[in-house]
């Protein structure tokens, strides 16, 4: 149990760490600092969201491997190198990480500030909701890929860290003005509960969570196919 406690600990403190410095880094530069959308607001946003996982993977890949995002608990439990038992502690601290780092950042800029760019939520771009559906499990597929590739090659954590992190910056280049760039339904969360849109018609925060989750999923089967892996599920 004492375990289980600070793994989850560990997962939570990561989640927070990534959502502070990603959603964080579009409220302080487009909100706080009176910026628009421009090839290097966004640039400096990917470049942050690829450093802020990074940093988050270092600091806690080795207590509890570094999750931070609940379609990657799930693509590695059905890829059979993750515990059913921890799948739900994992989540449930992921999300508390993200609403508390969402939190974290109304205090530093303000609620009103923060709030105006909706804490840096993900909402569908101009092409729509099925786009954004469509960019968000084609990119979280190949994310467990990547994570299951270079995580059963090397065990350097700085490696790994780097490869997932570049990963997430390039995503967000891609995914921006199509999706906002998630892949990670507790980047999504936490920004859409402090911003009250989770709920609401017309923000498809539904996404968020069906997409990266069935697309992790077919990324963790397809890659135990492709590398004729046999791992199996364990509870």
């Amino acid at each position: 149990m004492k375990g289980v406690l600070k793994k989850s600990l560990a997962e939570m403190l990561g989640t927070y760490i990534f959502v502070l410095f990603g959603p964080g880094s579009i409220v302080a530069f487009i909100a706080a600092f009176g910026a628009t959308l421009s090839p290097s607001t966004l640039f400096f946003a990917a470049v942050t969201f690829g450093l802020g996982i990074a940093i988050a993977i270092i600091m806690i890949a080795n207590i509890s491997g570094g999750h931070v995002n609940p379609a990657v608990t799930i693509g590695l439990f059905i890829s059979g190198k993750f515990e059913g038992k921890l799948v739900l502690p994992y989540i449930a601290s992921q999300l508390v990480g993200a609403v508390l780092a969402s939190g974290t950042v109304g205090v530093l800029f303000s609620y009103s500030i923060a709030n105006k760019v909706l804490f840096g939520a993900t909402v569908p771009g101009v092409m729509g909701p099925w786009p954004a559906f469509l960019g968000e499990l084609i990119m979280t597929f190949f994310f467990l890929w990547v994570i299951l590739t270079i995580t059963s090659k090397s065990k350097n954590t700085a490696i790994n860290a780097a490869v997932i992190g570049t990963y997430v910056t390039i995503m967000i280049f891609i995914l921006a003005t199509i999706s906002g760039g998630s892949i990670n339904p507790a980047r999504s969360f936490g920004p859409a509960v402090l911003s009250g849109i989770l709920f609401k018609a017309g923000y498809y925060q539904w996404i968020y969570w069906v997409a990266p989750i069935l697309g992790g999923a077919l990324g963790a089967l397809a890659w135990k196919y492709m590398y004729n892996d046999k791992s199996k599920i364990h509870l």
